[in-house]
């Protein structure tokens, strides 16, 4: 019997049945992962300190309860592979929370430029729901 193997399409493009666009693939705990955040802005949670942002809940997005906030590492697959997907316009609506810190300090991507930056736990920025699943299980 011959299985029709899955595989992802392009980088940026429509991933519809893994829940949104593919932004690329990383090294998580060894294991190669796909990264996929939803498409477009309606689903990004708005003016959030760094503790809500860590440890947002989302909802199910296009038929996937698994979404949590992403690392610094996923948001710079998005900005360089889906940036489009993103508020980028400019101003502080175009920062970003990720879930990672170091040595106490907290990440935050800006999508106008692609900086990344230590910022103060209580500004308020974006959040971007991410999903990641191990490549060998589709």
């Amino acid at each position: 019997m011959n299985e029709k193997k899955i595989t992802a399409p392009k980088i940026g493009e429509l991933w519809a049945e893994q829940g949104g666009v593919y932004c690329g693939m990383r090294i998580i705990d060894g294991e190669e992962r796909y990264v996929v955040t939803p498409a477009g802005i309606d689903y990004d949670l708005t003016g959030k300190n760094f503790a809500a942002a860590e440890s947002a809940q989302f909802k199910e997005i296009n038929g996937y309860d698994d979404w949590n906030t992403g690392e610094q590492e996923d948001y710079m697959l998005a900005y360089v592979n889906a940036r489009e997907q993103f508020k980028c316009d400019g101003g502080m609506d175009s920062v970003y929370w990720t879930r990672s810190h170091h040595h106490g300090w907290s990440w935050a991507v800006d999508f106008e430029d692609g900086n990344v930056d230590s910022s103060l736990r209580t500004s308020e920025f974006r959040v971007r729901p991410f999903r990641s699943f191990i490549a060998s299980s589709i």
